[in-house]
């Protein structure tokens, strides 16, 4: 999903924003380094037109994309979250659109035995 439309792409700088405030809360749980590190690169992408690169979509401690995630919910840019990333770990406490897209249907007992 790319900011083609122009409503999106002026919606970057609310998303920045939403970036120093998370960063620059003392609540919150995320450092400043994994917003410059994940959502900044991600925006530039995103401005540009370019395909993600694969590191950029998770990293293997979910912490930074889970920060990621919530600067860009923040932004009002909620739906560039990927269909086809790795699933944060809040997707399996809610109803989750990757999770229905990667289980093909919604999380059971089953797969919280796994």
């Amino acid at each position: 999903m790319r900011l083609k439309s122009e409503s999106d792409r002026k919606r970057i700088p609310r998303v920045l924003e939403e970036a120093i405030k998370l960063a620059s809360d003392s609540q919150s749980y995320y450092d400043y380094l994994c917003i410059v590190r994940f959502a900044i690169p991600r925006l530039i992408f995103e401005k540009l037109g370019l395909p993600m690169p694969l590191k950029y979509h998770r990293d293997p401690w979910h912490i930074c994309s889970e920060a990621v995630n919530e600067v860009f919910i923040q932004g009002g840019l909620p739906e560039l979250l990927y269909l086809e990333d790795v699933p944060l770990p809040s997707d399996f406490v809610t109803e989750s659109l990757i999770i229905e897209k990667v289980w093909q249907g919604k999380l059971s007992e089953e797969l919280l035995a796994l």
